[in-house]
């Protein structure tokens, strides 16, 4: 997806500003992992983020759970493999993709549907972007420029409503819909603990975040 966000102080909106770092942080864990990436799990850095952004949050989320490796001997390279076949690829795909369209009904509405979101906001699929607007990290990436836009605005003494009405109704319709749904297929697998540690603390997320946005838009 196309976006260009500029800095931001954070201080000013810590609230917003905190929920949009969140959905940047959880596009990084659903994409494919680099070494970096697992070095940041394995060491406790990303749980270290995740938990410092959730204390900044306008809202609780109660009890994260652990989102490390910490105590586990899994190496980069199965770590890897474990993320292919869970998520990537398989015979007759993959046990649990990160498609939100192949779990609730037409693919190909559900996909014209999140486009027309992203269009509204005058948002492109990247070319460079292998992925399709139905992908739990485009999803991602969506909500985080939303919130980042919904911090901006505050910051200038606007009016965030119609932000906040997308956010609710975008979680309503996509991540809220279909991400409980992939993580009954997980929980079929058997696969390192960060997997569905992961899923589990992004259904809670999506679920207070969209309740938070539904109430902040005074609908």
């Amino acid at each position: 997806m196309t976006m260009e966000l500029p800095s931001l102080d954070t201080a000013a909106e810590p609230g917003t500003a905190n929920r949009s770092r969140l959905y940047q942080l959880l596009g990084m864990a659903f994409a494919f992992p680099d070494e970096d990436f697992f070095t940041a799990i394995a060491d406790g850095t990303f749980a270290a983020a995740v938990a410092g952004t959730c204390a900044g949050l306008p809202y609780d989320l109660g009890v994260v759970p652990r989102l490390d490796l910490q105590g586990s001997s899994i190496a980069y390279a199965d770590f890897e493999s474990e993320y292919i076949r869970l998520f990537d690829v398989g015979a007759a795909g993959p046990p649990c993709p990160l498609y939100g369209g192949v779990y609730i009904g037409d693919r190909m509405k559900n996909m014209e549907d999140a486009t027309r979101f992203y269009n509204f906001f005058h948002l492109r699929m990247s070319p460079e972007m292998h992925e399709l607007p139905d992908h739990i990290t485009t999803e991602l990436e969506f909500l985080h420029y939303l919130t980042f836009r919904e911090t901006e605005l505050r910051q200038q003494g606007g009016d965030p409503s119609s932000l906040l009405r997308a956010e609710r109704d975008f979680l309503a319709r996509h991540l809220c819909k279909w991400l409980p749904r992939m993580q009954a297929r997980l929980a079929k697998q058997e696969c390192p603990p960060f997997f569905p540690a992961l899923v589990q603390f992004a259904i809670a997320f999506f679920t207070a975040d969209h309740d938070y946005a539904a109430a902040a838009a005074g609908d």
